[in-house]
């Protein structure tokens, strides 16, 4: 089955969509796509880490995989193009989830903007170093202007000296990579560049290593990522340093953000819809989209206790997000809204 580590992620996720979602939606995931929608799929199927990570990936690649492992009775198909596991999927996903790398540091939702300008930074500040340590002359490996004149501004306003900089920077990367595997770790310092080799892409890896670019493409983001939550919690570091200004904001779309703005003024959802001339669908929609990315934001002035746990309850009993679903088992007087509303904040419903 070719494919390889594209596979594996692909069962991963129409395992969590559990047929309720078509393969768009795992495209939207990976791409990162800023809609409501995908953001509210992302939370309520677990599947955050995921949001952003691999840019690169297209529809037809995402049809393609699904076409392999329907072709090789992995998946069968439910509707409207979507999917659920066979018996014999759910045998080979259990199986790679044991032996198989999994991203465990990988965070999407966190560092899909900003991992490429953390990373940017500190590879053109390595390869600076390791050249000026050697006193020879270099190409910047990154012809980025803003990153270029940041690494600038960055050793100008250093009181240590460019070894005593490199030494605390050497060290403070040895521990994030003596603490992942060794082939992570091998990926790492192989897209590194220094004053005698350029940096590999990860198909050059991959063609090293005799692996799936995929693979090493998401080894090398588990890395970063834990590298840039390894440096957020210890704010003292070097590598901090390179993230501090580096905006991570809450991934809400630019209507949702006004509508939150408006809710913190303490307008209710009907002000809000009459104030932005909106139907009341679609203010609820920004509250749904709220709820589920901003932890403290309460979901009680929109529902009681009582009802919010039935629903919980109802979801969790028959395994689904179906609003319908849901709705038709609960004989109360339920909204979809609330149902949605619920389902956004599940597992930390107040």
């Amino acid at each position: 089955m070719n494919g390889g580590y594209a596979l594996f992620l692909m069962l991963f996720c129409l395992h969590r969509f559990n047929g309720e979602r078509s393969l768009s939606a795992i495209y939207h995931l990976f791409s990162g796509k800023k809609s409501a929608q995908t953001l509210q799929d992302s939370k309520w199927f677990q599947l955050e880490r995921f949001f952003g990570t691999w840019k690169e990936v297209t529809l037809n690649d995402i049809e393609a995989f699904a076409e392999q492992l329907l072709e090789n009775g992995l998946i069968s198909p439910v509707q409207n193009r979507s999917y659920m596991l066979t018996e014999a999927g759910k045998t080979l996903l259990h199986e790679q989830m044991r032996h198989a790398f999994f991203p465990v540091h990988v965070n999407g939702w966190r560092y899909h903007a900003s991992e490429k300008w953390f990373w940017y930074r500190l590879s053109l500040l390595v390869q600076t170093l390791s050249n000026v340590l050697h006193r020879t002359r270099f190409e910047p490996i990154h012809r980025h202007e803003e990153t270029f004149i940041w690494v600038k501004r960055y050793l100008l306003s250093q009181r240590r000296t460019a070894r005593e900089l490199a030494q605390m920077l050497y060290e403070e990367i040895y521990d994030i990579l003596s603490s992942v595997s060794e082939e992570e770790a091998t990926v790492f310092v192989l897209r590194l560049t220094s004053f005698e080799r350029i940096g590999w892409t990860d198909e050059q890896i991959a063609s090293f290593l005799q692996k799936d670019p995929v693979y090493v493409h998401f080894q090398f983001q588990n890395v970063l990522h834990y590298m840039m939550a390894t440096a957020e919690a210890k704010r003292s570091s070097v590598l901090y340093e390179f993230m501090r200004d580096l905006s991570l904001p809450i991934p809400l779309t630019v209507s949702t953000r006004k509508t939150y703005e408006w809710l913190l003024r303490g307008k209710s959802i009907e002000e809000i819809a009459q104030l932005r001339r909106l139907k009341r669908s679609t203010i609820e929609d920004h509250v749904v989209e709220i709820a589920a990315n901003i932890p403290q934001f309460s979901i009680r002035p929109f529902i009681n206790e009582k009802k919010a746990e039935k629903i919980m309850e109802t979801a969790r009993k028959l395994r689904t997000r179906k609003l319908k679903v849901i709705r038709d088992a609960l004989a109360d007087d339920v909204s979809y809204f609330e149902i949605r509303l619920v389902l956004a904040k599940e597992g930390e419903m107040w």
